[in-house]
């Protein structure tokens, strides 16, 4: 018997989740006395930047019409939790929390919110030996409901369902995932759903996000809703609606390898819409360079003698963020200025395992893996430290002046209000989907 995923057009809530959960039996087995956990996707949140929420964020009208609908069955006892990437004061799992609009739905429905960076971890050895923390609630739970939004990875193309239950991980063994001596991020990525079993996945494709995971992506409107209680198949039809075929994916491909699951759509039944009406290729990735030197918005400014190679798999959350913020420095070193520029020659590396190449006059080495995997490096003429897990944004600035770049204080901050005012005045941007 195939397994069903329902795919269907938001069109209005409840009711276009409502008929999507019955498309796929997806409250089957559910009991009025579970303990029912809801794991959106809350992956960082800033107070003190400019944040657009559209594709990055589960929607909160989302959850509130799945908290709806859990009450209409007789349920009780709802906790919502997730553990957001935090970095600094101000980008807690509490402060996304309140920003979303959450608090709200505690107010109406007597929900529980928990964060899961400060819940305790439970200990369990995933398929391969390796032992993982999950955060206690997770485990606690008798009906895990998986909340992903349907958006693209710069390192794994795809962040669906199945990379969504890696926030329900302590921190220290989200960073483990990123270890290249445990098979990398893809591989961590294929055992996570034998740790963490949810009872149903529900994509959120009220909003999609091109260039994703984080909020220098680009979200679109795409408004549909996938539901699956098998979270491969969910991941399939949805990887499938943003252009990218199962094989293209490899965490799927290790999973069904290891579990005898099937990657052929065909053997999926896909209740609803027909997917081949409700396909929207987006990218994954920015453009680079050829050669991998740097982004290609280097070369289109002039920018030639400073070199900062593509992040690798084994770059975590929190510094994968800093690639961004170091390439909008670099931008801002030029910007304004009359070509050509005359810039020092440097290289610019983060993540665990990259090592530095000969004839530079300095190497910045973003966050202290890098620094210790470079520690010895005898191609380093002069190596700039950007200590901290993840490092502080005016410790980077500072680092690259310091390497002879004039970069901007505000480059960051100004490229996320571009990216912040690029959806105001669109009806199809409405922040009443996040509680305001």
């Amino acid at each position: 018997m195939k397994n069903s995923v329902a795919l269907l057009k938001y069109k209005q809530s409840p009711d276009s989740l409502r008929e999507a959960i019955a498309l796929c039996d997806g409250f089957s087995g559910l009991k009025p006395a579970a303990r029912i956990l809801i794991k959106p996707n809350l992956v960082m949140w800033d107070n003190n930047l400019p944040i657009s929420p559209f594709g990055v964020f589960t929607t909160t009208r989302l959850v509130e019409d799945l908290v709806l609908l859990l009450q209409e069955a007789g349920c009780t006892d709802i906790t919502i939790g997730d553990g957001s990437m935090t970095a600094k004061p101000g980008s807690s799992t509490a402060d996304a929390f309140v920003g979303l609009g959450y608090e709200s739905l505690v107010t109406k429905y007597h929900v529980k919110l928990v964060d899961f960076n400060k819940s305790p971890g439970l200990k369990l050895r995933d398929a391969w030996g390796y032992e993982m923390q999950v955060a206690k609630e997770v485990l606690d739970t008798n009906f895990l409901i998986n909340m992903p939004v349907l958006k693209t990875h710069g390192q794994t193309k795809v962040s669906l369902g199945i990379k969504n239950l890696k926030g329900c991980l302590k921190m220290s063994s989200k960073r483990l995932c990123h270890d290249p001596a445990r098979g990398g991020l893809e591989h961590a990525f294929s055992v996570l759903p034998d740790l963490v079993k949810p009872a149903l996945t529900i994509i959120d494709g009220i909003y999609a996000l091109e260039q994703g995971p984080l909020v220098s992506g680009k979200a679109i409107r795409k408004n549909v809703v996938i539901v699956s209680k098998d979270i491969l198949g969910a991941d399939l039809v949805a990887a499938k609606s943003i252009g990218y075929d199962p094989e293209d994916i490899l965490h799927f491909k290790e999973l069904a390898h290891r579990t005898g699951k099937s990657l052929d759509l065909n053997n999926y039944q896909v209740k609803g819409e027909k997917l081949e009406n409700h396909i929207t290729p987006l990218k994954w990735d920015w453009p680079w360079t050829k050669d991998d030197i740097g982004p290609l918005a280097f070369e289109r400014a002039g920018i030639h003698n400073v070199e900062a190679p593509k992040y690798d798999e084994t770059v975590c959350s929190g510094c994968s963020l800093t690639s961004y913020v170091v390439n909008m420095l670099v931008l801002s070193a030029v910007q304004g200025k009359p070509a050509p520029v005359s810039l020092p020659r440097i290289e610019i590396l983060n993540g665990k395992k990259r090592q530095a190449r000969a004839g530079y006059d300095a190497t910045v080495l973003i966050g202290n893996c890098i620094a210790k995997a470079n520690a010895q490096n005898p191609h380093i003429r002069k190596a700039l430290k950007v200590t901290g897990c993840p490092p502080e944004y005016l410790d980077i600035v500072e680092t690259l002046r310091g390497a002879g770049l004039d970069v901007k204080d505000n480059a960051y901050v100004d490229a996320l209000h571009q990216q912040y005012v690029r959806y105001e005045g669109k009806p199809e941007f409405s922040w009443r989907f996040f509680g305001k």
